[in-house]
This record gives structure tokens, C-alpha cells and sequence, in this order.
């Protein structure tokens, strides 16, 4: 594999372009990474290595037509440029065959831009020491990977985009006897003994906690507080019939009451699509550039919908640099004034979640949400840690949840990273305090 991926990248897409013929206008997307990683179990290494890949997206038109093409290459600059040639004579040869696309959106943009976030890094000799010492003692079990994600688009209008950075992620868990375990991850560009130390005592006290006597809830509601690590499970329903224009539009989106000024959520609410963040690239894969920052919920009420090429030409609106499903990258949310030391006395008596899982629509028109507990997920009275619930599920309105009931947002907010790692490392991740909510409704 090259050691330069920014002149691989200039390679192939050039390539790529300069096999257009009159009249055709295409967009090159193109992803790489140069990763280790480690997998542990009980605390020993069971898999180590090292992963080195690339892949090109190339996006061809011609009149009302288009084609998507999606390669893995080699590395070889000279051998990949030829396979990029032959993919895009295939696609043109294919293309007579489609149906024409009345909302076609052929990108326009020809921005130029160029991200890179470096981190401070573990020496790869030192991984299994600097990760799985600090945890002796305690069955502890996950992945660490790190490394440089690169992620890069070009089109025919004359758009060029860079992006890349490096991170790494800690997505653990940490097991007792009894089948209860405490699931965190540590993730960031820049490693710290001294943080990671800090989350492991952290780990350590929930053990301790989760060995206390079981307590079972009845269905009812409960005061609850949503650690960050929690509510990265609910940012997904931003994304999915999300904030998006097509959505709301078309009546897919869980928030058109929000949008028509029927429904609310908590002026204490509010969050940005934020690449300042550099965890992920501005630019979509047709080389259109978003902007830095975007308010999409300010107060409570929606400031901006998440617009696309394609629904920005269907509905005569402009469009704000999104790709083409409409989902919301990089979710920053607002912090609040509640200090995280001070998160359950402010509980007083209810429920502190560490983690949910299983999550789903049970009625999108309502926003509602239905998921699991799981994990540390604790009983709390006056204040004080009485043990770990019974795990249970909720089933709750987003307009409840992050609106009426709302009680309080954490001053801290916590990065977390995607960890995602389907055929390769994906980028992307939010920036998101704790909440505090005065009645989460849990069914069974």
C-alpha cells in the first residue's frame, strides 16, 4: 500500500476525470486508512495487526442519467489508475440501460479545502501495555484500534477536498462473575495515561456497584439520569426520519410536529452539525462543502433542516452541503449547567443509565423511542447508589425526553467516536453531555 495517500488520491481521480468524454460530469469519493488494532479478552491480547486499505466512489453522468461504481485498490498507483479507466468505460456503457432521473443534482460546487487533525498516538510496541496494564485485575474485554483515516472527494465542476485525522478508541467492557458488566470507551486524537486511568477507576467503581443486590423496577416512570455514553444511542434519531428537508417534507421525518410549531423541545435544548469537531469531513461525497458549523435545533425549535443537492432541486431551496440521505454529521450538543459531580444529587431518587441499546421507532409521528437498558444501569435514593436495576425497557417521546421533562444538561461534554468498523474504520462522532429527565417511562 502507498505511503502517501493524499498523491494516491491526486492520481486516481485525475485519471478518473480525464477519461470523461463530452458531455459526461462525474464525482470521485475516495476513502483510506492506515490502522492498528487489538483485540482482548480477559485482559490478554487475542488479536493484534495492522490494516492498510483504500477504496474509490466514482459517481458518473450523462443527460438524465447516472451511474455509481464503488473499487478497492491496491496501492499501485499505475495499476489502480487503469482499473478506475475501466470501471468508468463499463458504467458508460451500462448507462443507456437506466431510467432518467427527473431531480437529478449533477454537483456544481468547485471549493477546495484541505482538513488534517493530528494526534498524539500510542507507539504501536506499546499498545498491549499502555491499555491492558492499567485494567489488571479486572476481566476486561473490547477492541483498540488506532490510526490515520483519510477521507477525500473531487468532481468535474473542479471541487478538491482533504480530510484527515487521527484517533483512537478503548470500546471495552469490563465483566463480573455474577454475567453483569460495565460497557465505556475512551476515544480522542490525543492518548493521556492520566484520562484513561481515570475512566478505569471509573469502571472499577461501577463493578463495585453492580455487585450489590438486584433491584427490580416496576413499569412506571422514573426521574432518570442519561450518562453521554447513553444518549450517543438516541442521537441516531436525529439522522433517522431525522432532520432531514426530504423527510420533513414528505412526511417520513419523526419531527414535522416540531417543524409546523405544534410540538417543542426544551428551550435548554438545542445542537449543531459541528466539523470543528474533526472527526469527520465537511464535504460530501460529491464534493460538496457543508459549513463549519450549522445550527439545526436552537431553544428548543428547529433553525435548519439538513438539505441535500437532490431535495434542494425538488424543492427550490438551497442546499447546505449534505449527502444525499440527509442524516446529521457530527452532532455537538449544547452543554448545560449541571455539574457532572453534582449529576445524582440532582437525580435524588430514579434511575442512572449508563447505557442503552436495542433502540427503535415505536411511533415516529409521536418521536417516540423504545430501547433497553443494559449494563451499569443503577437504582438511586436520596442520592446514594442502592444497586443495579433489573434491565428493562423504555419507551418514550424525544419531545418528552429532550423537551417537557427535561430537567437539566450537564456542563461536561464528552467526545465520543465512532467505533463502527464494517469493511473498514469509519469516521464520525458526537460531542454530548449527560441529561437529567424528570420521568423516563419504562414498560417492562
Amino acid at each position: 500500500m502507498t505511503n502517501d495517500f493524499k498523491s494516491h488520491f491526486d492520481a486516481v481521480s485525475a485519471r478518473a476525470l480525464g477519461e470523461l468524454l463530452p458531455g459526461e460530469r462525474a464525482a470521485i469519493s475516495y476513502s483510506a486508512e492506515r490502522s492498528s488494532f487489538m483485540r482482548f479478552n480477559n485482559g490478554k491480547v487475542r488479536q493484534s495487526g495492522v490494516v492498510e486499505q483504500a477504496d474509490v466512489g466514482i459517481k458518473l453522468w450523462k443527460g438524465a442519467k447516472s451511474y455509481s461504481i464503488q473499487l478497492g485498490l491496491t496501492g499501485e498507483a499505475a495499476r489502480d489508475e487503469d482499473g478506475v479507466a475501466e470501471a468508468i468505460g463499463q458504467a458508460r456503457a451500462l448507462m443507456p440501460l437506466l431510467p432518467d432521473d427527473p431531480y437529478q443534482a449533477v454537483p456544481e460546487a468547485a471549493e477546495s479545502s484541505d482538513a488534517r487533525y493530528p494526534g498524539k498516538l500510542l507507539p504501536e510496541a506499546e499498545i498491549p501495555a499502555r491499555v491492558l496494564g492499567p485494567a489488571a485485575g479486572l476481566d476486561f474485554t473490547g477492541i483498540y484500534s488506532q490510526g490515520l483515516v483519510c477521507r477525500a472527494a473531487a468532481n468535474s465542476a473542479g471541487a478538491r477536498h482533504w480530510f484527515q485525522t487521527e484517533t483512537f478508541l478503548v470500546d471495552y467492557s469490563a465483566w463480573l462473575a455474577n454475567g453483569r458488566a460495565v460497557k465505556s470507551s475512551y476515544a480522542g486524537r490525543e492518548w493521556s495515561d492520566a484520562e484513561y486511568a481515570e475512566r478505569l477507576a471509573s469502571t472499577r467503581l461501577s463493578l463495585e456497584n453492580l455487585g450489590r443486590p438486584e433491584k427490580a423496577l416496576t413499569p412506571g416512570k422514573y426521574r432518570a439520569f442519561i450518562t453521554a455514553d447513553a444518549l450517543n444511542e438516541v442521537v441516531t434519531f436525529f439522522s433517522w426520519n431525522g432532520f432531514g428537508e426530504r423527510g420533513l417534507r414528505q412526511g417520513e421525518s419523526a419531527y414535522i410536529a416540531m417543524r409546523e410549531g405544534r410540538e417543542a423541545m426544551s428551550p435548554k435544548f438545542g445542537f449543531s452539525q459541528d466539523f470543528s469537531l474533526g472527526v469527520q469531513p465537511a464535504f460530501n461525497d460529491d464534493g460538496e462543502l457543508a459549513p463549519e458549523r450549522l445550527v439545526v435545533v436552537r431553544g428548543g425549535k428547529i433553525e435548519n433542516a439538513i438539505v441535500s443537492s437532490r431535495t434542494a432541486k425538488q424543492y427550490g431551496v438551497p442546499s447546505n452541503g449534505a449527502d444525499e440521505d440527509e442524516g446529521v454529521r457530527s452532532v455537538a450538543i449544547e452543554p448545560g449547567d449541571l455539574p457532572e459531580a453534582e449529576a445524582l444529587e440532582a437525580l435524588g431518587t430514579g434511575v442512572f443509565v449508563s447505557n442503552f441499546h436495542y433502540l427503535n421507532w415505536s411511533d415516529v409521528q409521536a418521536a417516540r423511542v423504545t430501547g433497553m437498558t443494559r449494563f451499569s444501569c443503577l437504582w438511586v435514593e436520596d442520592g446514594k447508589i442502592v444497586g443495579p436495576i433489573k434491565d428493562m425497557r423504555w419507551d418514550e417521546s424525544l419531545y418528552n425526553m429532550l423537551g417537557s421533562k427535561l430537567e437539566a444538561v450537564t456542563k461536561e461534554r464528552h467526545l465520543l467516536v465512532e467505533s463502527m468498523t464494517y469493511e473498514k474504520r469509519q469516521v464520525g462522532g458526537s460531542l454530548l453531555p449527560g441529561i437529567l429527565v424528570d420521568g423516563l417511562s419504562f414498560t417492562l
